[in-house]
């Protein structure tokens, strides 16, 4: 990853750990929506907590388990 990065996007979005540097170049993982985190495992608990925080989208009626 060639891209420069400032010192506040050089830490985990999640954790704010310093990036992964590999052979002297960052090896951040970098999640769909542009966010860099130290590895999978701080984008998926990223992503859990905003899952959580926003909850479940509500089913449309038609989408609804009725018992009648």
């Amino acid at each position: 990853m060639n891209e420069c990065l400032n010192d506040a996007a050089a830490r985990c979005t999640f954790c704010g750990k310093s990036l992964p540097i590999v052979n002297g170049e960052m090896q951040p993982w970098r999640a769909p929506n542009g966010q860099f985190f130290c590895n999978e495992f701080c984008a998926d608990d990223a992503e859990e907590v905003r899952f959580r925080r926003h909850g479940r989208a509500e089913r449309k009626a038609h989408q609804r388990d009725f018992f009648f």
